[in-house]
């Protein structure tokens, strides 16, 4: 089956803006979805009152709260209470680091990479100065950037308490190997896993569950919708560290997370997200019963065949020139690729490239996008960093043929 990409960019108000820019900046922010929009506009103009009360725009505001976190529950294959909704992947690692700081002792061990968004490092960094903990740094290899098991497995001991690390950096592009890490580090500790997923989510909203971390994470202002996060805890680890919330709201664990009250109409907006997949699986396989989660999965399959095409014809092109760096795997053989390429020119500057692919319509970026210590760490001044193209799968063949053509022009 082809993945029909005229349905999915009509999906997206944002895409029938300039035709002579191609937008592949989606690692940084996606576009919206309509129906996201149709959920915010819906409640901000009939349902923005204080929810859960008995009068009609109350109570109608916290069922479409309800509907999303029900949702989502579903989608994620986890159970209602162990979903957080915060603002951002950012301030809900900073409330976890929070939470996890009182339950560890001086002499315990994290281990963090210098492979992620600051997001899931510095938090932690922080956490175990004040705690008196020590620090573990599992560091990428210099050449790809990539993480490899053989260094994590030298860092594992029994003062292991944490290990946290992307599903996929937003830098390297490569996936992470997650259920083969986790299973190294139960193998040699006691430790509990959190995963970053923000670069890996807008191509596949995994299951935390199957993946068997104790936490997981995303941002939704990557994933079609609006700016807010996404956590998960299982049970047994919320219950274990430290509540965030007001005194009255501890006992209920899908608030321990959120120290202020929720952001409403946002939140009932994330389901607008689901309702576009819903549209996007109804349009290629017919109305269908299954639930969200095999939903997921079924787009996850053609979404990645597309997204997969796009991705090599880029590597395809900048691997014909020998001064450009790319980093992670150089092809996508593997299945084990996103669509986000990240290279740097070894003797022009990041940000005097990416103004010229600007110049020619590529809606591209540079610099460290938050991934400051591996850019800095890979031999690289922080502040000029990489040139990124990052796509998903409403980018078109088309797009990458005008990217593939400012390419060649700005680099020979």
């Amino acid at each position: 089956m082809d993945f029909d990409i005229n349905f999915a960019r009509s999906q997206f108000l944002q895409l029938t803006g300039d035709p002579d820019c191609v937008f592949c900046s989606n690692a940084g922010g996606s576009y919206v979805a309509n129906q996201v929009h149709q959920v915010f506009e819906n409640y901000n103009r009939h349902m923005r009152v204080q929810p859960y009360s008995g009068y009609s725009p109350s109570r109608e505001a916290g069922e479409a709260m309800d509907r999303a976190r029900a949702l989502w529950a579903e989608a994620l294959d986890i159970s209602s209470d162990e979903l957080t909704f915060g603002p951002s992947t950012s301030m809900n690692t900073y409330v976890l680091a929070q939470a996890i700081g009182p339950t560890l002792r001086s002499g315990d061990e994290v281990i963090v990479t210098n492979q992620d968004h600051e997001s899931n490092r510095g938090v932690w960094l922080r956490m175990a100065r004040q705690r008196g903990v020590k620090i573990r740094h599992w560091n990428v290899e210099p050449e790809f950037g990539l993480l490899e098991a053989k260094s994590l497995k030298k860092l594992l001991t029994d003062r292991t308490r944490w290990v946290f690390f992307p599903h996929c950096s937003n830098l390297v592009g490569t996936i992470n190997p997650v259920q083969e890490y986790v299973k190294i580090i139960h193998n040699s500790s006691n430790a509990r896993v959190f995963v970053d997923a923000v670069s890996y989510a807008p191509h596949y909203i995994h299951s935390p569950r199957s993946l068997g971390v104790d936490g997981y994470a995303f941002s939704l202002y990557k994933v079609f919708g609006p700016h807010q996060g996404i956590l998960y805890l299982n049970h047994q680890t919320a219950e274990s560290i430290e509540a965030q919330c007001h005194d009255f709201n501890v006992g209920a664990i899908s608030k321990h997370f959120n120290p202020a009250g929720p952001l409403h109409a946002e939140v009932a907006a994330t389901a607008g997200v689901l309702d576009y997949f819903c549209a996007l699986h109804e349009q290629h396989f017919g109305q269908s019963d299954q639930n969200l989660r095999e939903k997921l999965d079924d787009l996850h399959q053609l979404t990645t065949t597309h997204e997969t095409r796009l991705t090599q014809s880029i590597l395809d092109c900048l691997t014909e020139f020998r001064e450009v760096w790319v980093l992670g795997k150089q092809d996508v053989k593997a299945a084990d690729r996103v669509s986000t390429v990240a290279f740097k020119h070894k003797q022009r500057s990041s940000s005097d490239i990416c103004s010229e692919l600007q110049h020619h319509g590529i809606g591209c970026e540079s610099g460290n996008f938050y991934a400051y210590h591996l850019v800095e760490d890979l031999g690289v001044e922080p502040e000029d960093g990489f040139v990124r193209i990052s796509l998903v799968h409403y980018n078109s063949q088309e797009e990458i043929n005008k990217i593939v053509s400012a390419l060649q022009r700005v680099l020979h």
